[in-house]
């Protein structure tokens, strides 16, 4: 809609532009001159009449795309593998002891055999994170055996890659009487 002044009336205007006028008679359309429906003037234009060939563009496509491939260089992708996930932050996903095995009254050897084979076991059941109870030694003659006997063990088990990290649960050996595992259950983040 035209913007008009608040002086015109606007029967005025629609008037004038019913009656045909001669002044603007249209110019005739030149190839360097031509005007679209919207009055715009187009710049590239080609004509109606002509006719077009696709076999020159074809060739002229299938040039460009020879001259592009040849101008890359031939560097296939290179994927970077993710790094691994620290540790701390593996154990952090970790779920609470789900498992505990009591070693009270075992002596060293049946106590050794014990652990490996309930380690695997939870590693076959895929069990996270187990508890060892060893206790503290402190009704046994000789001192606390078996603390040192299962962590040989658990060391054993994890250079066979089965078990990725253990810790005392009170954090100090002579404190504690259990060991926390954690057992390897994914080979994909490592």
């Amino acid at each position: 809609m035209p913007v008009f002044d608040s002086d015109k009336d606007f029967l005025e205007i629609f008037e004038n532009k019913l009656k045909p006028s001669h002044e603007s008679d249209p110019k005739p359309l030149s190839k360097n001159n031509l005007i679209n429906k919207h009055g715009v003037p187009v710049l590239d234009a080609q004509p109606q009449n002509e006719s077009h060939s696709g076999d020159d563009e074809k060739e002229d496509f299938e040039t460009l795309l020879n001259e592009y491939y040849k101008s890359q260089t031939s560097n296939p992708l290179k994927i970077k593998k993710p790094d691994p996930v620290p540790l701390k932050k593996r154990l952090k996903r970790y779920p609470p002891v789900e498992v505990e095995l009591d070693l009270h009254g075992f002596r060293a050897i049946e106590a050794q055999v014990k652990v490996e084979s309930f380690i695997q076991t939870c590693k076959h059941q895929g069990f996270f994170t187990i508890r060892i109870i060893v206790g503290k030694g402190l009704h046994s003659d000789e001192g606390p055996v078996l603390p040192d006997v299962v962590e040989d063990a658990i060391q054993k088990m994890k250079s066979r890659d089965l078990v990725i990290w253990h810790e005392w649960d009170r954090k100090k050996k002579s404190k504690s009487g259990a060991l926390i595992v954690y057992l390897k259950q994914f080979d994909q983040f490592d």
